[in-house]
């Protein structure tokens, strides 16, 4: 697909993380439709550059640069800083352990040529769990009847009474992300949730695209949401899920406090 990067935030490298890498290369490489880009964010002088240096990518070896970040190295500051160094005008989140479906961009592609006025196109994920076994789906809600004000559309008020989305996959405008404030590392557990409600709040329109795009390892040991569900307790996360909906309307990080 013209005209696209794809991003992918690589932190650490743990065992197992080549095979995953691998499959999540194929998954670009056996695209339809390919993006023009792909970004690989690692934080500088760690394995992970080497690692990601070192990676064969077959095909698609003159479309892959390797960025180091030498700022904050969460998936939030990560993909923050892959979207800075974005030349085109739409770009992709691709997690190292994840996999596009083959005509996911093909999709895309349909897609912004019919809806324009559309921001933020978003896949339906199939989540497994980390030997593949499947879980669920995710982002379809919006293709239920009476969900949100207009079928297909993720909306303000629909995302105030229902949070489970993910941004994994996501094809979005640039210009957008940055003029509205990206992702905002300090919100830790609910930075996705409360970046949707930034975004409709906004009135950037997110649409989800009606078809399979991306599959998703859900909860991995080692990842940061299996982590969080380890080690965080309900109260913790109930706060976090209610700073999201008092912080949204704030562009920028703001200094949080668990106290507040």
């Amino acid at each position: 697909m013209n005209n696209i990067t794809v991003i992918i935030p690589l932190h650490e490298v743990q065992e197992g993380t080549n095979g995953l890498y691998k499959n999540a290369i194929e998954s670009i490489t056996d695209q339809v439709v390919k993006p023009s880009n792909v970004i690989v964010v690692t934080p500088v002088g760690s394995e992970a550059t080497k690692f990601a240096n070192d990676f064969d990518y077959g095909a698609i070896k003159d479309l892959v640069k390797v960025i180091e970040n030498d700022g904050k190295t969460d998936f939030a500051s990560q993909i923050n800083y892959g979207v800075s160094k974005c030349e085109t005008t739409w770009f992709s989140i691709l997690e190292f352990d994840d996999e596009y479906s083959k005509i996911w961009f093909k999709n895309v592609e349909t897609y912004i040529e019919a809806y324009s006025d559309v921001d933020i196109f978003m896949p339906i994920i199939v989540d497994v769990d980390e030997f593949g076994s499947f879980i669920g789906f995710t982002n379809e809600a919006v293709w239920a009847n009476s969900f949100s004000e207009e079928l297909g559309l993720l909306d303000k008020d629909a995302l105030l009474s229902y949070q489970n989305f993910n941004i994994d996959g996501i094809v979005m405008k640039k210009d957008i992300y940055e003029s509205y404030g990206g992702f905002k590392s300090n919100m830790q557990l609910t930075f996705i949730y409360e970046f949707l409600l930034r975004m409709t709040y906004k009135s950037a329109k997110v649409m989800t695209i009606p078809k399979f795009g991306y599959k998703h390892v859900n909860q991995r040991v080692g990842s940061l949401f299996h982590s969080y569900k380890l080690n965080m307790n309900p109260v913790e996360a109930n706060w976090w899920l209610n700073k999201a909906k008092s912080e949204f309307y704030h562009e920028h990080d703001r200094e949080l406090s668990y106290a507040e």
